[in-house]
C-alpha cells in the first residue's frame, strides 16, 4: 500500500481530520485563510467554535466565509462526504496530508483539499498539461494526437480538463499508447461531465487519475472551469495549447501558467483560422511555438537552453487582437461595468510601475484564477499590458 492509497482504506477519520475536512469544506477557503485561521486559533476544532465576532477578527475573514464557516461546523455534510468517498474509493487529500501532491503546495490559491479517484505517482508530476478549444478543427484534432502520443510513448502524464475537445483528444492519446493521464474536474467525481464521456471518465480512473477540489456530486458550472485551470498548470511543467480561439477560457490557463513562472507552447496554425488566433496571438506575445513534438520535449524535459525568453517573462500586451480599436477618451476615461474588472483594474492603476498578481490577490481578496480570467480581458480591452516578468500595469499609450 502506497502513502497515495492511505485514505482509500481509512475507517474514520480521527476527530482532528474531521475538523479540518469540516473547514475545508466553507466556501471561499484556500490554504492562505485557512492558515491565518490556523495561525489564530491554532487548530480547526478551535477555528469550528469560534463566534462570528471571533471570525471577523481574522483576516481576510468577510461575513459571507464566516456565516459558511459556522454552518459547516454544525452541520453533518463532512460526515456524509467521507462516507460517500468511502463507498466509491474516492481518496480525500487535506492540504496537511503527505500525500497531497508536493507540487501544489507551492501556490497561495492551491485548494485546501483535493478528491481523487485512482491512483497519484509520484512519477505523474513529471507532466505536460494539453488544452484547448472544445470544437478543434481537423488540424487542431491531429496536432492534438500527435504531440500527446508522442509524450506518452516517452512516460510523460498528459494532464488535461476533461473537457470536449483538445482536452479529451489529449487524454484518450496517452490511453491509447498505454500511458498515464490525469483529468482535472470542474465538478464532482460522480458527476460524469459532459455526459458522453462516461466511459472515457471511467477509464482515466483506472489508469490514472480524476482529480477535483469539488465537493463529490457537485455539479459543473461554467464559473468553475477557471478554477480548474490553474490546478491543470499548477500540475505540470509546461502547458501546450494546439488550437484556441481569441478570446477564450484556454488563453486563461495560458495566463495563469504564465504567471506561476511557467512555459507556455502554443502550436501556429492559419492565419485565417478562427480556432488558430489564440495560439498565433500567445506566440506572438512570447509563447514558443511548438513546431515539432519532439523539439518541445527536448525544451521541457531534456535540460536544453534556449536564448529565447519564455513567456512567463514576456511582454503580454495584445495590440487589437481582432477587436476594434477604443478612442483615445475612453483609454483616459473607461468605463468598466463588471465591479471586479473595476477594482482590479484601479488597483493596477495606483502602481505607476506596476504590480503582481499575487498583490492582486491579496489586496482585493480574490483567488488568482479568477484574477487571470479579468486580467486577460482587460489586456484585450486595451486597458492594461504586461511587463515582463509579468508585471501589470495601466496602458498609457
Amino acid at each position: 500500500m502506497t502513502k497515495f492509497d492511505r485514505f482509500i482504506y481509512n475507517k474514520e477519520m480521527d476527530e482532528k481530520q474531521l475538523a479540518l475536512f469540516k473547514l475545508c469544506l466553507a466556501k471561499d477557503i484556500g490554504i492562505a485563510r485557512l492558515e491565518n485561521l490556523l495561525s489564530v486559533f491554532e487548530t480547526a476544532e478551535n477555528v469550528l467554535k469560534s463566534s462570528k465576532r471571533e471570525l471577523l477578527s481574522v483576516e481576510q475573514i468577510g461575513e459571507k466565509t464566516a456565516d459558511s464557516i459556522i454552518s459547516v461546523s454544525k452541520s453533518d455534510a463532512a460526515q456524509k462526504e467521507f462516507e460517500i468517498a468511502q463507498r466509491n474509493k474516492i481518496q480525500i487529500l487535506l492540504y496537511t496530508d503527505a500525500a497531497y501532491p508536493e507540487i501544489l503546495k507551492n501556490y497561495p490559491d492551491s485548494p485546501p483539499l483535493l478528491y481523487v479517484k485512482g491512483s497519484l505517482l509520484k512519477e505523474d508530476f513529471n507532466s505536460i498539461s494539453i488544452v484547448g478549444t472544445r470544437k478543434p478543427t481537423h488540424y487542431g484534432k491531429t496536432a492534438t494526437e500527435a504531440f500527446a502520443a508522442y509524450f506518452a510513448q516517452k512516460n510523460i502524464t498528459i494532464v488535461s480538463g476533461l473537457a470536449r475537445g483538445v482536452d479529451c483528444i489529449a487524454h484518450r492519446a496517452a490511453l491509447n499508447n498505454n500511458s498515464r493521464t490525469i483529468a482535472v474536474l470542474g465538478n464532482g467525481i460522480l458527476v460524469n461531465y459532459p455526459p458522453e464521456n462516461a466511459k472515457l471518465q471511467a477509464e482515466i480512473s483506472q489508469k490514472g487519475a480524476l482529480i477535483s477540489e469539488f465537493p463529490i456530486t457537485f455539479p459543473p458550472d461554467k464559473r468553475n472551469f477557471p478554477k480548474r485551470n490553474r490546478i491543470i498548470a499548477a500540475l505540470s511543467k509546461a502547458t501546450l495549447i494546439t488550437e484556441a480561439a481569441l478570446p477564450s477560457g484556454t488563453l486563461i490557463t495560458a495566463n495563469i501558467c504564465a504567471g506561476y513562472g511557467k512555459d507556455v507552447f502554443a502550436v501556429p496554425g492559419n492565419v485565417y483560422g478562427e480556432f488558430s488566433q489564440g495560439t498565433n496571438y500567445l506566440i506572438k506575445n512570447g509563447a514558443f511555438p511548438a513546431l515539432s513534438p519532439r523539439e518541445v520535449y527536448e525544451q521541457i524535459f531534456g535540460g536544453q537552453t534556449f536564448e529565447r525568453q519564455s513567456f512567463a517573462e514576456q511582454t503580454f500586451a495584445p495590440q487589437n487582437c481582432g477587436r476594434q480599436n477604443f478612442s483615445e477618451q475612453s483609454k483616459r476615461c473607461p468605463q468598466i461595468e463588471n465591479r471586479a474588472e473595476n477594482e482590479v483594474f484601479k488597483l493596477i492603476s495606483e502602481y505607476e510601475n506596476g504590480t503582481g498578481i499575487d498583490l492582486i490577490s491579496q489586496k482585493l481578496s480574490l483567488a488568482i484564477s479568477d484574477i487571470a480570467a479579468i486580467l486577460l480581458k482587460l489586456e484585450m480591452d486595451g486597458l492594461i499590458k504586461t511587463l515582463p516578468g509579468q508585471v501589470y500595469v495601466k496602458r498609457r499609450d
